[in-house]
């Protein structure tokens, strides 16, 4: 009889533990109260579910995201979770959408969301950030956080994130997205690109200097004239140029037309999320 007992506390234990873990990883799936767009934006500009930042870097990361978010009109969010349900390109609209994202400005927003669970990450866009944001845009944009990502340095990975989505709303407002033929350079870039040109246009000219200089170390100076002077005498003699005619041949240019080199239409794909709203995006793995 005890051992009936056993075999069935042991049983029911192991109905419990599964179920237990579900309902927990459930918990983090719908982060929104219903499937309709609310009128106002529900949620701050970060939420760490996974818990992936200190309360400073969280503080920090905050007010640096409503900072430019503010400055370039376009809501920029943050959102990492442990998992979530479903494909994590649509769980990242859904979560833009239902939770008001687009209330603020116009609908312009771009929202960053990090899966822990399968390493996973997403890009959402919508309203014009979707054309501020272009396909190769996005994809610099993860390249230069996959570093910070893959070293689990989160706080520099979300750093990276808010300062390149400024600079790339810039250049949006600008009248220039960046996209295949307007590639991005870091902050920063212009200048050491300067100071490079700078250093190396120096070097240039002081080696030859130098170089001569060092040719004149036996060279002295004379008390009179005499060591410059020829001692074969004045010869002076007349030099005449006559113009007489000009010949000119004209050799056409053959025309480029390779259209080989092209690198791409650029621009943003388009998708619809489960709300009937146009998103921009893109999703992988780090």
């Amino acid at each position: 009889m005890k051992k009936i007992k056993g075999f069935l506390l042991l049983s029911i234990t192991l109905l419990i533990i599964p179920l237990f873990c579900i309902t927990a990883r459930a918990a983090d799936e719908e982060l929104w109260d219903s499937y309709e767009i609310p009128s106002s934006r529900q949620k701050e500009l970060l939420l760490d579910k996974a818990d992936l930042l200190t309360d400073g870097e969280e503080t920090d990361l905050l007010e640096l995201l409503e900072s430019v978010s503010q400055k370039r009109q376009c809501n920029i969010v943050v959102l990492t979770v442990n998992d979530h349900s479903g494909p994590v390109q649509d769980y990242a609209d859904d979560y833009f959408d239902y939770n008001g994202f687009g209330a603020d400005y116009n609908d312009s927003g771009i929202l960053f969301m990090l899966s822990m669970y399968d390493r996973e990450w997403a890009i959402s866009t919508s309203g014009e950030a979707i054309y501020a944001f272009t396909d190769y845009g996005q994809e610099e944009l993860v390249d230069s956080m996959l570093p910070y990502l893959s070293d689990g340095d989160y706080y520099r990975a979300f750093e990276t994130y808010v300062n390149i989505c400024d600079d790339y709303l810039e250049s949006y407002e600008n009248g220039s997205a960046i996209d295949v033929d307007n590639t991005y350079r870091s902050r920063g870039s212009g200048i050491k690109l300067l100071l490079i040109s700078l250093l190396c246009g120096f070097g240039s000219a002081l080696i030859p200097i130098f170089f001569m200089g060092s040719q004149l170390k036996t060279v002295h100076s004379k008390a009179n004239a005499s060591g410059y002077q020829s001692h074969q005498g004045l010869n002076m003699r007349s030099h005449e140029d006559r113009y007489v005619t000009t010949r000119v041949t004209h050799t056409p240019l053959p025309k480029d037309n390779d259209s080989s080199r092209s690198h791409g239409s650029g621009g943003s794909s388009i998708h619809t999320s489960s709300s009937g709203h146009s998103h921009g995006g893109s999703h992988g793995h780090f």
